[in-house]
């Protein structure tokens, strides 16, 4: 008797002050990372991974994200498709979960695509630079600035700088076989124009480049246009200026990273490379940016880092806009203009991002910003 009048007095309460008990329980929702952790390419994925977890971690402060329990999930997809695919069909088979931050490689995310768009469940890379990710779905999106547009940016200031004859080196894989193929659309056809060297490499397990190298120094390039990521273009840097190739090289967003400087020190000097941050901006949110991410992690983002961040930002603002409703986070996300990021103002055209890139050369071991 004494404890169902105990209940009775509960639920008066409850409804006297108007209040369900209901209402006080978060809903879960869960967002995926995945990225490589280990292997040649875990200092990005890391950084990715990052920079993700750290817009989670900022939205908790949040008022219109409050009835959400936000569990953020982070998978290592060792820059292999088979484990992304792999990693995709795991998320896409957990109660609650919402969208993914990936992948780094765009084989990786072009391996876990046709799985999260099966189940409707949204994917934004914030590292993939391959044109086939263009209008692959409604459910795949990227942060990171197309192939198409980087390598018109890097063909365009190669000839800016009076560039005539040039030599491509570039790794055999999908982001690396996509800029070759777009530098060769893009360089001139005139006659006073030409590609005199066309070298490819097996990423992850080149380590001597001497041989390319050496061809292309007997070609007459006056200049190399790059399809690699951070680790290979030190090594290729170090190796150059041991055989005195002593030509510019141009490098991707994928090299605008400390971890380039880290390891190619003095021998990326002069170093060419296109990025989407500027480190060195003085607006509010990229200075909040960059002191949260150093004081958390102990060391400074990259653009990996800032593109992940703006990422899973999109996705929170689309979480507190319409709930977890991976249809109407697609077309949220598809709609989205001039969202402002850490990485400047995002609009979405078809998946692929448009935004501002810049130019950065390497001077006294640091990215110098030389032209929008």
């Amino acid at each position: 008797m004494k404890r169902k009048l105990a209940l009775v007095l509960i639920m008066v309460f409850v409804l006297a002050v108007g209040i369900h008990p209901v209402l006080y329980a978060a809903q879960n929702v869960k967002i995926g990372s995945a990225h490589p952790l280990t292997g040649p390419s875990a200092n990005d994925g890391r950084m990715a991974r990052d920079g993700a977890q750290l817009a989670v971690e900022l939205a908790k402060d949040r008022a219109d994200l409050k009835k959400y329990n936000i569990e953020f999930v982070s998978e290592d997809d060792k820059s292999d498709p088979k484990e992304a695919a792999a990693i995709a069909n795991k998320f896409v088979g957990e109660k609650d979960f919402f969208a993914v931050v990936g992948n780094y490689n765009s084989s990786c995310t072009l391996a876990g695509a046709p799985i999260y768009t099966k189940a409707e469940i949204v994917q934004i890379s914030p590292c993939s630079s391959s044109p086939k990710i263009t209008g692959y779905s409604n459910y795949l999106f990227r942060t990171n600035p197309t192939d198409k547009v980087v390598g018109a940016n890097i063909v365009a200031w190669a000839k800016e700088k009076g560039l005539k004859k040039v030599a491509i080196i570039y790794e055999n894989s999908d982001f690396g076989k996509g800029l070759q193929h777009l530098y060769m659309q893009y360089w001139p056809t005139s006659p006073e124009y030409e590609i005199v060297a066309n070298e490819s490499y097996i990423p992850g397990s080149t380590y001597d480049f001497a041989s390319i190298l050496t061809k292309v120094k007997m070609s007459g390039a006056e200049g190399v246009l790059l399809g690699s990521l951070y680790n290979e273009a030190a090594l290729m840097a170090k190796q150059a200026k041991q055989l005195r190739v002593k030509l510019p090289f141009f490098g991707d967003v994928s090299q605008h990273t400390n971890a380039l400087l880290e390891l190619g020190k003095e021998n990326v000097e002069g170093w060419h490379v296109v990025g989407a941050m500027d480190e060195n901006a003085k607006d509010a949110l990229t200075t909040s940016f960059l002191a949260e991410f150093e004081k958390r992690y102990g060391h400074k983002p990259n653009t990996f880092a800032a593109q992940a961040f703006d990422a899973m930002n999109v996705i929170l603002s689309g979480l507190a806009e319409n709930g977890p409703d991976s249809a109407k986070l697609a077309t949220f996300v598809a709609n989205t203009k001039d969202y402002p990021g850490v990485t400047g103002k995002l609009t979405f055209n078809k998946g692929d991002v448009e935004k501002q890139l810049f130019r950065f050369t390497v001077k006294n071991g640091a990215f110098l910003k030389i032209s929008n």
